[in-house]
């Protein structure tokens, strides 16, 4: 009776249009209330418990510096390296917006960051030379899913903690299906331009991508220094994190000169905000969990799956069904804050790898970015190139398609996962 409150409670509340942190406390709060003779400050303690952790400071870094590279010009140098790498292939702003978005996402971690930063300038600029404005604002809202999958991956750094893994070793885990999704999401993209005759713009000239790499080498040089600093030991990823905001400030005012200190302020207090909201989103889902573990849940569900099958994939398909079906009406952090505690204990049962799980469900909750009614990404690019957000979904359904494909590569080849976590041990 107690799981079924806990459940139907939390789906009311999100239903009747509560944040979802509110929805996630605010049911584990009736259960404690209900069916525990436990003092309701529990609630209170679970959620601090679970955000005091040295581990979960990278969160709020990783947001600051993405907010900090947005305002400090680097999008715009990000953009013009990539239109002089690929800008002269059939559909070269479509692929100028994947591998921007890619780059980005590099810097990032975030989808919906990724999104808005390269769409602002790719958008109009598609529209401009001819392309279906449908069609672009889709292209950018599916190009911005790789932000929580390639690293410094906000939604990776929550699953190693709740799922007790190594930060670095889960970063890394996202390039592999990272890496894939893009090239899906690029070949439809030319796939397409090239049915419509959306040609490239000029030739590809050495000279000119050496003036985009040089002209972007500062900001190209911050994952470097993030993964760099990681892997070689000199920081960890919460010390990294650091860093990098304290180098996107330096860039953005001291290098590219295109941040002031009241832009600086600005940025500070978007990111606060942000990161203010995750933050809140991962104690409220400490709580739900800790609710989760007394009742038993993890237990119940892998008897229920052990019962229903020993075939791992079979295990990994059915969670991929929830997770995509989950991230049509909920956010990737929530998703994977949810769904960790219970999946992790399962999946320890059929033998499947803790790493391989993490890039399966951050692969699937990137992809809940653009299915509808709830896809961010739709509605920011919708937003971006002024279109009615029906008119997008039409055209982001063979991008939906690809990526699913790629979450279905991702599950049944583990290595696309494990290989290089596995390679760098």
């Amino acid at each position: 009776m107690g799981t079924i409150l806990l459940f139907a409670s939390f789906f009311i509340l999100l239903f009747l249009g509560a944040p979802i942190a509110i929805a996630l406390g605010g049911s584990a709060f009736l259960y404690v209330l209900l069916f525990t003779n436990i003092s309701p400050i529990i609630v209170a303690q679970q959620i601090y418990a679970s955000v005091n952790t040295f581990t979960l400071l990278a969160v709020p870094f990783f947001v600051m510096a993405g907010v900090l590279m947005e305002y400090g010009g680097i999008s715009r140098r990000v953009i013009s390296f990539s239109k002089s790498l690929v800008g002269h292939f059939t559909g070269g702003l479509a692929l100028v917006v994947v591998v921007a978005s890619v780059f980005f996402a590099a810097m990032t971690g975030s989808g919906v960051a990724a999104c808005a930063a390269v769409g602002g300038i790719m958008v109009p600029e598609m529209i401009k030379a001819g392309y279906d404005k449908d069609f672009a604002c889709a292209l950018q809202g599916a190009a911005g899913i790789f932000g929580p999958l390639i690293p410094p991956s906000i939604v990776m750094v929550i699953y190693a903690t709740i799922a007790n893994e190594s930060v670095s070793t889960m970063l890394l885990a996202g390039v592999g299906p990272g890496v894939l999704q893009a090239a899906l999401v690029a070949i439809v993209a030319v796939l397409i331009c090239r049915k419509h005759g959306y040609k490239g713009e000029g030739s590809f000239h050495i000279k000119n991508a050496l003036r985009g790499f040089k002209d972007s080498f500062w900001a190209l040089l911050s994952p470097a220094i993030i993964l760099g600093g990681i892997y070689s030991g000199v920081f960890t990823p919460t010390e990294a994190a650091g860093v990098s905001c304290f180098y996107s400030i330096i860039v953005g005012l001291f290098i590219y000169k295109e941040m002031d200190f009241r832009m600086l302020m600005a940025a500070l207090s978007k990111s606060l905000k942000s990161a203010a909201g995750i933050m809140f989103i991962v104690g409220a889902s400490g709580a739900f969990s800790w609710v989760i573990t007394r009742e038993h849940i993890a237990r119940l569900a892998a008897s229920m799956f052990l019962n229903m099958t020993d075939n791992k994939y079979l295990f990994l398909l059915v969670a991929a069904v929830i997770i995509l079906t989950a991230g049509c009406f909920i956010d990737s952090i929530p998703i994977v804050t949810i769904l960790t505690p219970i999946l992790v204990p399962v999946a320890a049962q059929y033998g499947v790898s803790l790493v391989h799980l993490g890039g399966l469900m951050v692969t699937g909750t990137c992809i809940g970015l653009i299915t509808p009614p709830m896809g961010l990404n739709i509605f920011m690019g919708a937003q971006l190139g002024n279109r009615p957000v029906h008119m997008v979904i039409k055209k982001v359904t063979p991008f939906i398609t690809v990526t699913v494909i790629g979450l279905l590569l991702v599950m049944f080849i583990p290595g696309i996962v494990t290989y290089l976590p596995t390679l760098l041990k």
